[in-house]
Formats: structure tokens, sequence, C-alpha cells
């Protein structure tokens, strides 16, 4: 009697589910192992507060262009015109300032960049919502229509002389040393993890995201979310060029965005992978953030080719990918 109920305990035990564990937490363990592996490497350079700073500092324009991003792909809508509307947002306020310096200050060319990018996310929103296209094929056509405009407004010219430096210090200046494109980050990424995590609207993204019918059935107006998402990665993709453009002191007609495009759909889709596998969240996007940072840090001070820092990101994505289909997998 004693050993069948020794034998029973022992089967209703927990077992530790391996794939399960490496499902929610691999991709913070890499990041945690890239540290010590970098810092150990590196130990002169790499664990210091500066470079944690400076890694942070890199990734602060991937970062508020990622946060926005998650928002989209909360819902299931995939906006490839971000990479146009970050050269958007710096080319529209630099044009600005540099065109009616008298009229026009840095907060006012601020607001209307982004209102622009924001505009042009509803729209983008309403297209998806009432007329039934593909998010990724409205948002192709959007990004390509929006490069093709500031090229003709521009006729192709960089804007490199009389931009204030009151536009400048946005992306140059720091508060207690810490850089102004950190704290941007941050507070966009506060903003929006509050918004999904703890608002109405954050949760109806997340149920309109698992079932569209369902929500809609449930009473949700799934039409209006869209172009509340879409205007949300809009204007973040904006203030992520704007960011570079201040960073740069030139407002670009064109590519400022191309380079963080994939780059941030990477750290969405890896950040998927962290502590809630399958499911798109900030917290997950900013460790997808971090860790890019950090590999491409830590390459760069050790002397690694640029190439290997592509290959590496390509094959962490796939890894993330991977692990987090295990776990959706095993639900089934």
């Amino acid at each position: 009697m004693n050993i069948s109920l020794s034998a029973e305990r022992a089967a209703q035990k927990p077992r530790v589910d391996i794939a399960a564990w490496f499902a929610r937490y691999g991709t913070i363990f890499s990041l945690f192992a890239l540290l010590i592996i970098f810092s150990i490497a590196r130990s002169d350079v790499f664990p210091t507060v500066d470079n944690l700073l400076n890694i942070m500092n890199q990734v602060s324009i991937l970062g508020t262009m990622a946060f926005g991003l998650t928002v989209c792909l909360v819902m299931g809508l995939f906006d490839l015109s971000i990479a146009a509307m970050a050269t958007l947002g710096g080319y529209v306020a630099t044009f600005l300032l540099v065109q009616y310096p008298d009229s026009i200050g840095v907060p006012v060319a601020v607001l209307i960049a982004l209102a622009t990018a924001a505009i042009i996310g509803v729209i983008n929103g309403l297209i998806v919502s009432y007329l039934g296209i593909s998010a990724f094929i409205a948002t192709l056509a959007t990004g390509s229509i929006i490069t093709g405009a500031m090229l003709g407004i521009s006729n192709s010219k960089t804007i490199i002389t009389g931009i204030p430096d009151e536009f400048m210090a946005i992306g140059q200046g720091s508060v207690l040393g810490v850089s102004n494109p950190i704290l941007i980050m941050l507070t966009i990424g506060i903003a929006l993890w509050l918004l999904l995590e703890h608002t109405q609207p954050g949760r109806h993204l997340y149920a309109i995201g698992g079932s569209a019918e369902a929500s809609r059935l449930s009473g949700i107006a799934v039409k209006r979310y869209a172009p509340l998402a879409m205007a949300i990665c809009a204007v973040c993709a904006g203030l992520g060029g704007l960011m570079a453009a201040s960073v740069l002191g030139a407002g670009r007609p064109q590519g400022v965005g191309d380079g963080y495009l994939l780059n941030a759909f990477a750290a969405v889709f890896i950040g998927a992978s962290s502590l809630r596998p399958g499911k798109f969240h900030i917290i997950g996007t900013f460790i997808g953030v971090m860790l890019i940072g950090v590999i491409n840090n830590g390459l760069s001070i050790m002397g690694v080719p640029t190439y290997w820092q592509y290959i590496v990101q390509g094959v962490l994505l796939i890894i993330a990918l991977f692990s987090a289909g295990i776990l959706a997998m095993r639900r089934r």
C-alpha cells in the first residue's frame, strides 16, 4: 500500500519541461550568456557603464521603431511602411525648420512631422479595415508612395545646413549622463507597455490578434483598432527617423529607415519567444532589441567583420522562432 502511494505521488510530481523552459527563457539566457562571454573576452571595454549606455544609445532608434511595430503585430498586422515613415519623420521636421526658420520652432516642427506620420498611419488602418486589403500589401504600397513623394519634394537633395541646434539636441543631448535617445526609447516603451498591458484598448488589441471574428462577436469594434495600431506604429517610426536626423544633423529624403526595417521585425519576433512564447509584447521586444545591440557591440569590440553580425542575427532569429514554435506545437 505504501509503495503504491509513493509511486502515485512520484507520478504526480511536476516534471521539468526543458523544451518549455527553453521556449520561455532561452532568449534571456542567451542575452546573459553573451554579456558574460563578451565581458570575459574584452574585460577592459565591454563590462562598463559607459559601454552599456553606448549599447542602449546605439539601439534607441531601433527600439523606438520596434515598440511601435509591436502594437501592430499584436493585432497580426505587418507594417512595411515604417522604413519610409522614418525617412518622412526626419525630412519633414528638418524641411520645416530650414524653410520657415522664423515662423516654425522645433516643437511645432516635431509635432507636424509626427502628426503627418499619424495621419498616414490612420489611412493605412482605414484601408486595411474598411477595404479589406492585406496590411502587408497596403503598407508596402504606402511606403513606396512616401518614398516617391519625399524624393520629388526634395529633388533628391539632403538638407545639411540651417538645422538649428535645438533640433540637434534631441539626438545629441543628454540628461544626467543619459542620452536623450535612450530616454525617448524608454519613455515610448513604458507608455506602450502600459497601453497594451493595463488598458482596455490594449486588451482588445490582443483579443483581435487572437481571433478577430471572436472579438467581433463579443462586441469589440474590430475595425476601429487597425487605424489606432497603425497610427501608433507610424508615429514611433516617424519619431525614430526624427531622432536619426537629429543624430546625423541632416534631413535625408531616402534610405533613413531602410537599415532598421528588418532589425525591427527581428527584434519583435525574437521578443515573441521570450517569457510569453508566441505572443508579441513590449518587454520581449526590449529583450530582442538589447540582444541585437549586445551582439553588434560585442562583435565590433572584438574586431569581428560586420557581415558576421548579420549572420548571427539571422541564426538567432531562426532559433527564437523555432523555440516559440516548439511550445506552440506542444500546446496543441
